[in-house]
This record gives structure tokens, sequence and C-alpha cells, in this order.
């Protein structure tokens, strides 16, 4: 006791260990539910629960959804401030401003809203959505005058990595002393001044002082574990889509971190799902201090489906243009090729003329990408001829006659350097809707001609249609109904159900 006592008169111009309690909310580390603030979220430490009407705790940062309600409690004493450190300064999204209530308050050019009183349940509100790195709430413990015994936070168990352990006494102006060991092995005495650092299994034990009198001991143990992070989940695993697909993560051990990559390097942590349009793969781990899982992978592939779209010259040539040098164009829905000097011939082929100012040809998709463009030359007038016009992406291979353009886009352009002369000429389109209601006869437009060629295959008089687009009211066959149907579409341009 003479150490203590010793030690007793040293503490004598020391701090006082009592200070108002803080407790700290950060994201990752202290966590709800939610990933998207759309509903109900909440989380709770050392007493103090934040909830939220629209809130989304499982997310970094905090998100409070613009119009809900945060109430904050403590059954642990009475909130004195609350601090929100934004992701945003004032007057910027996601800044301090977004919420108000009584008793806060946020400045100009800060990232930091404080809300400042004394009670024990704090309701803010949301104008727009905020969004919180931090969150301090400081705590007025109820102060009493008689000796207690110092409290551990946290009060022992298991831990992995490292662990800050910090201790309090609710005895206003009382000292704080800990040794490790039980209370039969006081070893080296430590006065307490701040978060103790266990690294490895450890007993401590503490007692609080106040003049003369000394509390009870309070013994705890700490002991380490090795840490095991599962890895994340996918959802959905790996698999093929067609047009989007947003992928989340998930881990089944608490309060992990979930970092992810897409080219095994830079890696993000994981907040929103992710989406993905196109191949990718994507890389994930999750960390809990500085214990990693093992790094799982998922593979998406997008589903390609591709139709071709043929131009025909012998097929054209019935309403081809037979001599001169004109500019014409040529519809295969969804596709339509425009050219502007050139013709087509009465032995089927297409021409085009150049050089010129208006020697091009000009490829348009209607809502379907074209991928590929396959051209089918003559001896000496071979695709060479042609070049990429200015702007225009993708890559452009010729050898022997052919010519072949790959890329990704709706207008797709060509320079005539010199004639060139096709038969054939073939658009691959990506994930193509082919059907053009109305249009019978597959050219490309609904008119009068398209009612005419349907009745006469009602008639019987062996005219080819297209089954598909002469099935106006989409049921289970082609009949008269789809004629009126069809006629009624051009007079008012509406087909029914569009109204």
């Amino acid at each position: 006791m003479k150490k203590v006592f010793s030690l007793l008169l040293v503490a004598m111009f020391a701090l006082s260990a009592w200070a108002d309690v803080t407790v700290t909310f950060t994201p990752g580390e202290t966590v709800g539910q939610n990933t998207a603030a759309s509903k109900h979220d909440e989380m709770s430490l050392d007493g103090v629960k934040i909830e939220c009407t629209q809130g989304a705790f499982l997310a970094n940062p905090y998100r409070f959804a613009g119009g809900s309600t945060t109430t904050i409690t403590s059954t642990v004493g009475n909130i004195k401030k609350i601090e929100f450190t934004c992701e945003g300064s004032y007057s910027q999204s996601y800044g301090p401003d977004q919420l108000y209530g009584n008793g806060y308050s946020c400045h100009s050019g800060s990232n930091v809203g404080t809300w400042q009183g004394d009670t024990a349940v704090v309701v803010l509100n949301a104008a727009s959505q905020c969004r919180a790195r931090k969150i301090v709430v400081t705590i007025a413990e109820d102060i009493v005058t008689e000796l207690v015994e110092p409290v551990f936070h946290p009060a022992g168990g298991e831990f992995s990595g490292s662990l800050e352990v910090t201790l309090s006494c609710r005895t206003q102006n009382a000292q704080i002393y800990y040794w490790e060991g039980t209370a039969e092995e006081q070893d080296e005495w430590h006065y307490y001044s701040g978060p103790i650092y266990v690294t490895e299994t450890k007993t401590l034990t503490a007692v609080s002082m106040k003049g003369s009198e000394m509390s009870d001991y309070v013994t705890v143990t700490f002991t380490k574990v090795d840490q095991t992070v599962e890895a994340p989940v996918f959802t959905p695993a790996s698999c093929e889509f067609v047009d989007r697909l947003d992928v989340t993560l998930s881990c089944a051990t608490a309060n992990a971190k979930i970092y992810y990559s897409l080219d095994q390097e830079l890696w993000s942590q994981y907040v929103d799902a992710i989406p993905v349009t196109d191949d990718l793969t994507i890389w994930a781990k999750a960390v809990v201090g500085d214990v990693e899982s093992e790094v799982v992978s998922a593979t998406y592939t997008r589903q390609v489906t591709t139709s071709e779209v043929i131009f025909d010259a012998n097929v054209d040539v019935a309403e081809g243009v037979y001599s001169g040098h004109n500019r014409f164009t040529v519809v295969k829905y969804p596709v339509t090729m425009t050219v502007g000097d050139g013709m087509i011939s009465n032995n089927g082929q297409y021409h085009f003329y150049g050089p010129s100012d208006t020697s091009n040809v000009v490829f348009t998709s209607v809502g379907a990408p074209i991928v590929k463009i396959e051209f089918s030359g003559q001896t000496g007038y071979t695709a060479s001829h042609l070049s990429l016009a200015e702007g225009t992406g993708g890559t452009w291979t010729t050898g022997g006659l052919d010519g072949t353009w790959a890329g990704r886009a709706n207008t797709v352009a060509f320079k005539v350097n010199k004639q060139a002369r096709f038969v054939r000429i073939i658009v691959t389109v990506d994930s193509p809707d082919l059907t053009l209601l109305g249009d019978v006869d597959s050219n490309g437009e609904v008119n009068v001609t398209d009612v005419i060629t349907l009745i006469n295959y009602l008639s019987g008089t062996g005219v080819e249609i297209n089954i598909t687009n002469a099935n106006c009211n989409k049921d289970a066959g082609v009949n008269v109904t789809d004629v009126i149907m069809l006629i009624n579409y051009l007079s008012n341009g509406i087909w029914p159900g569009d109204e």
C-alpha cells in the first residue's frame, strides 16, 4: 500500500480520470442493416441508439434520406452534444446543413454539424440526403459522490488483432489505477490517463481512489482468438446476363468490411450494388482489422443476341437506279443504307462512286447497335476502295475483294476513295427487335402498300409477307382483323394499347 499512497501524491497533480463519455459511430465498424436509405434502420453502441425512418447504416458513409427523421437515444446518461462529420461541406451535396432540428447548427465552409443540449432523446430531420463519415455522441454520465469501482470498456471477452480498452469511474474526481494480473497478483501499478492497447491474452485489474478511500477491485480477462474472416458472397454468382446486372456483395463475418477490384490492383470499399453492362470479372475480399479473407471472384458474361440484315442488290434491282450518279437509300429494318453517289445496276450490283464531296456510304440502325458490316467486292472494285469516315470508330480490315468493319455503333460511315461494287452487304446488329408492326412487305416502312399486300395475301394470291409484322393484333394468326387494325393505325398513328 505504500506504493499506492506514493502514487497518490503524484496523482494529486494529475488530471482527473473523470470526464464526459463519448460514443463514436464509425461506418464499417458500428453498422445497421441497410445499404440503401429506403427504409427504417438502426444501430446501437455503448447504450446509445441511432435510428432513422429512412437510413442506410450498413453503407459507408452513413446515409440519412431526405424527408427522414432520426432519433438518437441514450440509456447511460443525458446527451450533451452530437457531432456529424459529413461527406460534403455546408451548402454542398450530403453536407451538414441537410439536417435540422432544435439545438442543431452548422456553419459555412464546415463539414461538421453539431447538436447541443441536455436530454436523453434527440430528434433531427433531413431536408435532403445527408451522409456522415463519423458521428460522435457525448454523454454526461450520472455523477455520484460516493466512491464506486471503475468500469472497463469493453468488459473483457474475446478479441482478435488488437483491442483498445478504456476505463471510467462515475465518482467525480476519482483517480483510476490498473495493473496486469488478478487482484492477488498486484504488479506495477499504472495511473490511468488514456486507452490501454491489448494485443495478446491478458488479465487486467483496476481500482478507483479518492483521498484515502479505495474502491473494490475489478478484474477482467481479454482472450485473443485467431480471427477468421469469411470470404464475400456474390449475388448473383457468376452468370450470363442480357442487358444489365446489379451485383451485390455480403459477408457472414460480423463487422467485416468488403473490398472489390476490377483488376486486382486497385481496391475500393464496397458500399452499393455494382452495375455490370459488359463482360466483367470482379474480385472481392473481406477484412476485419488486419485479417483478410481469401480473395474470391465472379465472372459475368453479356449474352450477345445478333441478327444479320442482308442488303442484296439482286433483290433491290427491281427498284434500283440503272444509270447516272444518284443519292439513294435502301431500308432493311432496322438498318438504313444511304449512298451519297451511286446506283443499283441492272446486273444486280451496288455501285459506289468516288472520289467526290458526296462520295460516302452511311449505315444507321434504329435501337439495335451495329457490331459488324461485311462487304463482298468485285474484281477491280474491291472493298479496299473504302475507308472509315472521320469520327467513325471500330476497325476496318480488307483482304482480297472483301472488307469487314467491327465495332459497336448506331451509325457507321465510309468514304469512297475509288469506285467500289458489291452484290451483298451483310450488317450484323446486336440484340435487335426486328419486329416492325404493320410492315407486311418488310421494306422498313408502314404505309398503304402494306394494306394492299396483306389483302392480297388473305385473298390467296400467293404473295409472300412477313407474318410477324402482319400480325397486328398479336393473336394466334393473320386475318381480316389485322387489316382493320393496320388501316386504323395509318389513320391515327396509334396501335391499340398504346394510347
